[in-house]
């Protein structure tokens, strides 16, 4: 089945590129290492393989948000899959809660709706599965990825090439999530719970990590990849648009729930310092 007819942004693992093998075969090793620690740990094999399961996509994902983050960086991707398996080794050994996958896919999908690296617009089915998934986190107490769904349609909209259909289902998209969320039981419950005091600590951590990804803001405007299916340049505005919705959702989803919102974003900041920091390392070894 050819996902072109449903969906504009799917990307699926095309096992003829040796980066989409390597990365799933990476995740089959991760998933298994971490429910056989898990399971030697708690002596739950059960509740041990779940848990691997989230930890295993969660890792994948912040492949995946590299490579939306910073197209051009194919292999720092690897290194913020690498990090982010470093941070489930750490959350096995303190008892952590795992990442919020479901809005770390909200994320998934925003950037690649502004970024286009599938080569295609977001379609309808794009648009409506984005909202869903962020309607449905608004009932779980997390109204901020539904604006953030929104924005993206509206954002995709506004940026080049504009089209007036978009940008008026986007602003009204917007306009009811605003209204939703500030009509919110719950409004910003935290998603994941972790003590971690003092509360400046997790935006601080969240910051830094938003910084490294600079140089590949500023690497944007030379942009090489192409779209999946068009072959056509990406565009850097909307790269880069992609890149600071993205950060956005991440900075106030941890400026409002502290810790929680780190962790529940974890794949995201291990994807920006992964590409941000492979960015830095490449640009002094060339000097």
């Amino acid at each position: 089945m050819d996902l072109q007819h449903i969906s504009g942004v799917a990307r699926p693992l095309d096992p003829g590129y040796p980066s989409n093998r390597w990365i799933g075969s990476g995740t089959l090793a991760v998933l298994a290492l971490a429910w056989l620690g898990r399971g030697a740990v708690t002596g739950h094999w059960l509740a041990a393989a779940g848990w691997a399961v989230v930890g295993a996509v969660a890792v994948f994902l912040a492949w995946a948000l590299a490579r939306e983050l910073d197209p051009d960086a194919e292999g720092a991707a690897f290194t913020a899959a690498g990090i982010m398996a470093a941070a489930l080794l750490a959350a096995g050994a303190s008892g952590a809660a795992l990442p919020d996958l479901a809005a770390l896919f909200v994320l998934l999908l925003a950037t690649r709706v502004l970024n286009r690296t599938s080569g295609l617009g977001a379609s309808v089915a794009d648009g409506i599965g984005l909202l869903a998934l962020g309607l449905w986190l608004t009932t779980q107490g997390q109204p901020l990825y539904l604006v953030a769904g929104a924005a993206a349609l509206l954002l995709d909209g506004l940026l080049p090439p504009r089209a007036r259909r978009r940008l008026m289902v986007g602003g009204a998209a917007l306009a009811v999530a605003a209204v939703i969320a500030a009509a919110a039981p719950q409004p910003f419950a935290p998603a994941v719970a972790h003590p971690l005091a003092p509360t400046w600590l997790p935006l601080l951590a969240a910051l830094a990590a938003a910084l490294l990804l600079l140089p590949s803001a500023r690497a944007a405007g030379r942009m090489q990849s192409t779209g999946d299916a068009t072959g056509a340049p990406l565009r850097p505005a909307r790269v880069r648009a992609g890149q600071g919705l993205a950060l956005a959702t991440g900075l106030i989803a941890v400026l409002l729930q502290g810790a929680a919102g780190l962790f529940a974003l974890l794949p995201l900041w291990a994807a920006s310092a992964g590409v941000g920091g492979s960015r830095l390392a490449a640009g002094r070894s060339r000097r």
